[in-house]
């Protein structure tokens, strides 16, 4: 899988970032309100959260804004369209940069972090659950996260 900025970069910056995964399923609220009746919820997998988070070094929120920040968003971006052409059947993925957002590390005396989200989701309907074809996107994200030397937490 490529894209315009060289896998090598890529791979520098995530590891120079301790850069880890961590899959969550992502869920999506059906509040369904019949004539008459009480409103009734549904709770239903979409399909997955892949949230990517690289320590900041003097709490640098600016990551975002610089080019190397730049370049690893567009490299997922690229990463994304391509499996995303893959495995077609109305699966998305989505990245998903909080350039001002930092996350706090509780396990590693809150070390600040920052937080890029790849979700992988689709267009079927709300009310639709998961299905093969974002199994397949979240295999695929894996794989393309291991070739830039990510690891899953």
């Amino acid at each position: 899988m490529g894209s315009d900025v060289r896998e090598l970069d890529v791979h520098e910056v995530l590891q120079s970032h301790h850069v880890r995964c961590e899959i969550r399923s992502y869920y999506v609220v059906l509040d369904q309100r019949p004539a008459g009746a009480p409103p009734k919820e549904q709770k239903v997998q979409a399909g997955f959260d892949v949230d990517l988070y690289g320590v900041l070094e003097n709490e640098k929120l600016t990551l975002y804004y610089s080019e190397e920040a730049r370049g690893v968003v567009k490299h997922f971006e690229t990463v994304a369209q391509e499996i995303q052409s893959r495995v077609g059947n109305h699966c998305t993925i989505e990245v998903i940069p909080y350039a001002d957002s930092m996350v706090l590390d509780t396990h590693q005396h809150f070390r600040p972090e920052v937080l890029l989200r790849i979700r992988i989701s689709h267009d079927r309907g709300l009310d639709q659950p998961e299905g093969p074809a974002e199994e397949q996107a979240l295999i695929a994200v894996r794989e393309a996260l291991l070739e830039v030397g990510v690891r899953q937490a």
